[in-house]
């Protein structure tokens, strides 16, 4: 059975591959020649098919042994990767700590804690992985991550979100744009501009929707998921869609969140368009004035922005707005990172009426703590970042 195949028996098949002899092989790992023949005969046997191609003069990695090989290397390489994280886990030294975040998170606010981290804590290591939003919380959610650090998404079982900081969104564009000599722009003023954007798998892309809708009268409502309606993508046709349910009931994972994300976004449009019929007859009641007596219903500026380029990269989004292309809405912070592409080319004015803010925190299992030495890292970031050269409109600690 394949069961029986150990990682005795990797090492040898790798060995082999790597030295081209079984006696070469046999001679550094410390066996007898017979007892690496037939350590890698039982591997073949098991297997059901040759590892190898024999000669007289030589030893050759079959057509099956050579697909194999990056699959063995892969499993000791993260074998003794574990057994290392434990051995320093037991010690208190050290151990790997992976984290998923949103790339402005990595370009401005962890490569400095990180720095003060490696130095009081040399046998630690990290793995980093940009990831947007959704994708953060869903690495989170599958164990491929220990915590996150991007914003807020539809809910997942088990995640816990703790605000960090918040940040608020503003126009990008090139500094000879007539919004570049403004101090504030309202949102209701993008209407008419080329617009370029991030996708509907973008969490900021979703925040805007969310928050932007009906100019924050029934923002609430729409929830984080409805950002695949205002691209002009319909979540009923992906949910609906006979490949993407053949492929996610197959076990893809790519199918499967895009099916949770398409059923999360349908849901928010419904709440966002009840909310926005509620609103709409209690403006009828009042004679056509909106409830708060500010005159005519205000139309959701959010929905109008139709982009005529869509990116998942920040930094082409600023290559795209520093070549002229349009104007674009980011958050402060992710602004900041995005004119480390384009120097001097760009320009970012707050947005108001109203004034809108990301928040990014922590992402967390509730069901699973954390490592010591991961514990210790996410504290340096808590302690750390507020400490830290960023933008003077972030707010610590605020989530709303």
């Amino acid at each position: 059975m394949l069961s029986s195949i150990s990682l005795r028996h990797m090492r040898v098949f790798v060995a082999v591959a790597d030295h081209g002899t079984f006696t070469a092989a046999a001679e550094v790992l410390g066996l007898t020649p017979s007892g690496l023949t037939a350590t890698i005969r039982q591997f073949e046997d098991v297997a059901g098919t040759p590892l190898f191609d024999r000669t007289t003069r030589q030893v050759t990695l079959s057509a099956t042994g050579a697909r194999f090989l990056p699959t063995a290397r892969r499993l000791i390489s993260e074998f003794e990767e574990a057994l290392g994280d434990l051995d320093a886990l037991s010690k208190g030294i050290g151990g790997t700590i992976r984290i998923a975040a949103a790339p402005s998170v990595l370009t401005r606010i962890l490569p400095g804690v990180i720095s003060r981290f490696v130095d009081e804590h040399p046998d630690a290591r990290l793995r980093l992985d940009e990831l947007n939003a959704g994708e953060v919380h869903e690495a989170v959610a599958r164990n491929e991550a220990d915590f996150g650090i991007a914003g807020e998404w539809h809910a997942l079982p088990d995640i816990a979100f703790s605000p960090l900081f918040s940040d608020r969104f503003g126009v990008l564009c090139r500094p000879t744009h007539a919004f570049a000599r403004r101090s504030a722009i309202a949102w209701s003023e993008l209407a008419d501009q080329a617009f370029v954007g991030l996708g509907p798998e973008s969490g900021t892309r979703a925040m805007m929707a969310a928050q932007g809708s009906f100019a924050g009268e029934a923002g609430g409502a729409g929830g984080t998921g409805g950002a695949t309606a205002y691209a002009g993508v319909d979540p009923a046709e992906v949910a609906a869609s006979p490949a993407v349910k053949r492929a996610a009931a197959l076990g893809l994972p790519e199918a499967q969140m895009a099916l949770r994300r398409a059923n999360a976004s349908e849901r928010a449009i419904e709440r966002v368009a009840k909310a926005a019929l509620a609103k709409r007859a209690e403006d009828a009641k009042n004679g056509g004035r909106a409830a708060d007596g500010s005159g005519s219903t205000m139309i959701d500026p959010i929905a109008q922005l139709r982009p005529i380029v869509e990116t998942s990269n920040t930094i082409t989004l600023a290559a795209m707005v520093a070549e002229g292309v349009g104007i674009t809405v980011l958050p402060e912070l992710a602004a900041r990172v995005a004119d480390l592409a384009a120097p001097g080319k760009l320009a970012f004015v707050p947005l108001c009426e109203p004034v809108r803010k990301r928040p990014i925190g922590i992402i967390t299992r509730q069901s699973r703590s954390l490592s010591p030495i991961a514990r210790i890292f996410l504290a340096m970031v808590i302690e750390q970042a507020p400490k830290m050269d960023l933008p003077a409109a972030i707010e610590w600690g605020v989530s709303s």
